[in-house]
């Protein structure tokens, strides 16, 4: 391998409090256990707390309903029904999410003890029922010493009463975020800085322009004359939502003193390229630790891209190194991995996808092929390849599809995100496939995983791939001819995405491709090294390959008629049509 990117990063500090937890449990083993409450901001939907609770492998009970208020919390705990004997007891932090823009630090009404409070069940003053909810919490955690069933029982002082605020997710809320500070440095308990490290401000708008926050939301609302977002873009691969879940886990952290790893991994966008392509890396953090400074610059996103454009030869991507702030390696992760420039590019034998909506269509014929997963809405991918003549030997083997284009779900009226994240799963098999494939039909196929990878929307107009080297050299073993992949994604109610198929007009020769690296030559030249210059072209009915590269000839609609490599191929034989022939970094389309 004669290309070589590398990357330098710096992390943000490190929570290293005095550890009052080991890794992700207390000093009893239990494991760790978060309780939310909160409205709309908060709710599952939304999944910030749910990512920052798995990524610290904590519990996270989230109690959150959309269009409450913290009046509707201090109720439930003066009924006895917000929270069981049982979750008290396992819960370690409480988290307060409700960030309605109110005043939560006016002290006019406030009372010394929560008994004090006759009318808890009807008022609705904001900073009466953060206090009261404050004030019952540590009493009912003070009392599980009295209690048997508690774990806590016969100990001095009942279970520690550990609670965090919230800001709103951004600073629009000018009474609110404020006020909740006040309130934070009031009690002593740690604040969860959303509005300060989410990574725009409200004062980044000059006076008539968009709020930065428009972006990321899926509605607005007016504060002060300004329009804000409202509801931040939901679901687990929302940008928005996974920086939230990296703001939160770096701020309990600090409170607990947790240890959790900062570590990465590197995934090649497409396993293989051809010559002259673009290979792009992910660089995929853990979401507890951020900033991240790469040469000087703070990068926000995760994945993170590496590029090395106009690619001649097999690229490695390394991470020379990546420290705290004062220089001391405090990362973990694959230091390197490479991208292969193929050898052959073998085109699909037959693409689809079925669709729920359509139980009975089939969709071999179409211009895309769909990918989405929604209650009555699922799409998923077939894609099939011969492997007869892949060597047993290679290298490596990659399937890729062509990302072209991405339409936002919705959930009811909301729209799904856009800079979202998907995981996209493959699995395989050995069947055949027709036009005839529809929903109605395909669970009739047993698919073994074979291999996952990511897409996000900085993908798109470009390739995503997978490595199936030993999925497919192990079903040649077994005598087979051809594979067939199936393409999934696990997440609901996300963008629909949509993939060139082979029968493609908008994106001629960019249908799914099986690439083929040859094995490498030990001693440092690479057989790719050999292949830069093929050339193909059509004379009469003679198709000419002077470097003698792998050909392989298709039908418009995909079809493998021919593979060979042949000096002149004798094309005669074909019936009247248009064909693509392609070879590595050459094609070249003909009429008969």
């Amino acid at each position: 391998m004669n290309t070589f990117a590398k990357i330098i990063l710096g992390a943000a500090a490190i929570a290293s409090a005095a550890p009052c937890f080991a890794d992700d449990t207390d000093d009893s083993g239990k494991r760790l256990s978060f309780l939310l409450t909160g409205a709309s901001f908060a709710i599952p939907e939304n999944g910030w707390f749910e990512m920052a609770c798995e990524d610290m492998g904590a519990e996270a009970i989230n109690k959150a309903v959309s269009g409450e208020a913290i009046y509707h919390t201090a109720r439930r705990m003066h009924a006895g029904t917000f929270y069981t004997t049982e979750e008290l007891d396992r819960t370690d932090v409480l988290v307060l999410g409700h960030v309605h823009n109110q005043n939560v630090a006016n002290e006019q009404w406030l009372k010394e003890n929560w008994e004090d409070y006759t009318s808890i069940a009807t008022t609705t003053d904001y900073a009466v029922t953060y206090d009261y909810v404050i004030k019952r919490y540590i009493a009912d955690c003070r009392a599980l010493k009295d209690n048997p069933d508690s774990r806590y029982y016969g100990t001095p002082d009942g279970k520690p009463a550990r609670i965090m605020f919230c800001t709103h997710w951004h600073d629009s809320r000018t009474t609110y975020n404020p006020a909740v500070r006040k309130l934070a440095e009031r009690w002593g308990f740690p604040l969860v800085k959303f509005d300060e490290n989410i990574g725009f401000s409200r004062l980044d708008a000059a006076a008539g322009e968009t709020q930065p926050s428009i972006a990321y939301a899926h509605d607005s609302e007016t504060i002060g004359g300004v329009k804000y977002g409202w509801h931040p873009l939901r679901g687990s691969n929302s940008y928005i939502q996974r920086r939230m879940a990296q703001i939160f886990v770096a701020a309990a952290t600090d409170y607990l003193g947790l240890d959790i790893p900062f570590d990465y991994t590197l995934a090649p966008c497409s396993p293989l390229v051809c010559t002259g392509e673009t290979a792009r890396m992910m660089l995929t953090f853990r979401g507890g630790h951020y900033p991240f400074a790469m040469e000087n610059d703070e990068v926000t996103a995760s994945p993170y891209f590496m590029e090395m454009p106009d690619v001649q030869s097999d690229t490695e991507f390394a991470v020379a190194g990546i420290t705290d702030k004062d220089g001391t390696a405090a990362a973990s992760g694959s230091t390197s991995a490479s991208i292969l420039v193929a050898d052959e590019t073998i085109p699909c034998s037959y693409d689809s996808f079925v669709h729920q909506a359509e139980q009975s269509k089939g969709h071999a014929d179409a211009q895309t092929l769909d990918l989405k997963n929604g209650d009555g809405w699922s799409r998923r991918i077939y894609i099939t390849f011969p492997i007869e003549d892949i060597p047993a030997d290679a290298e490596r083997v990659g399937v890729r599809l062509y990302f072209e284009s991405v339409v936002p779900g919705k959930l009811g009226s909301e729209n799904r995100p856009l800079d979202g994240i998907e995981l996209l799963e493959l699995g395989g098999n050995t069947s055949t496939y027709s036009a005839n494939l529809t929903w109605d039909n395909h669970h009739s196929h047993v698919f073994e995983p074979v291999a996952t990878t990511i897409l996000t929307q900085n993908m798109l107009n470009s390739y995503v791939g997978w490595d199936v080297t030993d999925f497919v050299k192990a079903k040649a073993a077994e005598g087979a001819t051809k594979v067939t992949f199936r393409v999934t994604t696990p997440y609901q109610w996300r963008a629909l995405s949509r993939f060139t198929s082979s029968e493609s007009t908008a994106n001629p020769g960019k249908g799914p491709q099986m690439l083929v690296a040859l094995r490498r030559d030990t001693s440092g030249t690479s057989p790719a090294a050999s292949l830069t210059s093929l050339t193909l072209s059509v004379s009469g009915d003679t198709l000419l390959n002077p470097a003698l590269g792998t050909v392989s000839i298709f039908s418009a609609q995909g079809a493998t008629l021919l593979r060979t490599s042949a000096a002149s191929i004798d094309l005669s034989a074909l019936p009247a049509g248009l064909y693509i022939a392609a070879a590595e970094g050459a094609s070249v389309k003909f009429i008969r």
